[in-house]
């Protein structure tokens, strides 16, 4: 905050005296000029109590007959010190209100820089407050655009709601139809596993039996390989892929069964592949029982040679 230099009765008395001593009026402007600061009216005063304590300047005596210069002498005296002190009132008068106007100068200087200085912080409040009011306002805007947005989510968010409401509805008719139908086709593979098992054990006495047959097939072929040791290579051969087949059977006869056992503790989730299994039992039964008549018309064969030596 900009305010007025001071400057003392001693700096305005010295640069008065500089400015008299060279012959210049000490004027109010020119003691400013010289001090370079200060205020008008605090100089206005200082120079005033400057003038009133200069010694005053005394007319030099002339000389004239006693009786005349008493008689002139104290004419003058009379009207000089009328006019004297008239002027000297005047005078008085003029500094008394010279010092009050300077008095009133620098009081009214004072309220101008305190006034002054207000203004500058009102000023800045103000700015301040216009500052804020527009951050205040765009916050606001900012505040008003969030609601909208929060309004336009919370409206979206409850129509989402309501749409997931009927879904889920939807959803639970859909779950109960399909818990029925489950339930219903849940049934029907029970009996569908039952009719299955009861199949599976059909299937399993066939297999016994294919197994027993397979087992005396088996006996045949090793008494008839005893037997034929002496036969030609040819028929050893013959008798030895024999044994090989069976053996191969057997295998064949013991994956089934174990084919059986899985297909058996199957969920029912795997009744298509039960079903598969089954069919393929069928078919391999049908194989073993293809390959046992084939075992028995090769094992005809091999004994009918024989059969002839012993008629022989």
């Amino acid at each position: 905050m900009s305010s007025v230099t001071g400057v003392t009765a001693e700096q305005v008395i010295g640069a008065a005296e500089a400015i008299a001593a060279q012959g210049d009026r000490p004027s109010v402007r020119a003691v400013r000029e010289r001090l370079g600061t200060g205020s008008f009216n605090t100089i206005q005063r200082y120079l005033s109590e400057w003038r009133e304590t200069r010694p005053q300047i005394t007319q030099a005596a002339y000389e004239i007959p006693a009786q005349l210069a008493n008689d002139f002498g104290k004419e003058l005296r009379r009207g000089a010190e009328a006019a004297t002190a008239e002027l000297r009132a005047e005078l008085s008068e003029a500094h008394a209100e010279t010092k009050e106007r300077a008095k009133d100068g620098e009081s009214l200087e004072l309220q101008v820089s305190e006034l002054t200085e207000t203004v500058q912080v009102l000023t800045h409040e103000r700015d301040t407050a216009a500052a804020d009011a527009s951050a205040r306002a765009d916050q606001i805007t900012g505040l008003t655009e969030q609601l909208k947005q929060a309004r336009d989510a919370a409206e979206a968010a409850r129509t989402e709601v309501a749409t997931a409401r009927v879904k889920i509805e939807t959803l639970a008719d859909q779950i109960t139809d399909i818990k029925q139908q489950a339930e219903k086709q849940g049934d029907e593979l029970k009996e569908r596993i039952n009719a299955g098992t009861e199949k599976l054990d059909t299937a399993r006495a066939e297999q016994q039996e294919a197994e027993r047959a397979a087992a005396v097939a088996a006996s045949e072929v090793k008494a008839e390989t005893r037997r034929a040791d002496q036969a030609e290579k040819r028929e050893t051969a013959t008798a030895a892929g024999l044994q090989n087949q069976i053996d191969e059977l057997k295998k064949e006869v013991a994956n089934t069964r174990e084919e059986a056992k899985t297909a058996r503790l199957a969920t029912a989730g795997e009744a298509d592949k039960w079903r598969e299994t089954v069919a393929l039992e069928h078919k391999r039964n049908a194989e073993l029982q293809s390959e046992r008549d084939g075992l028995i018309e090769r094992l005809a064969v091999l004994e009918a040679p024989k059969e002839g030596n012993k008629n022989g």
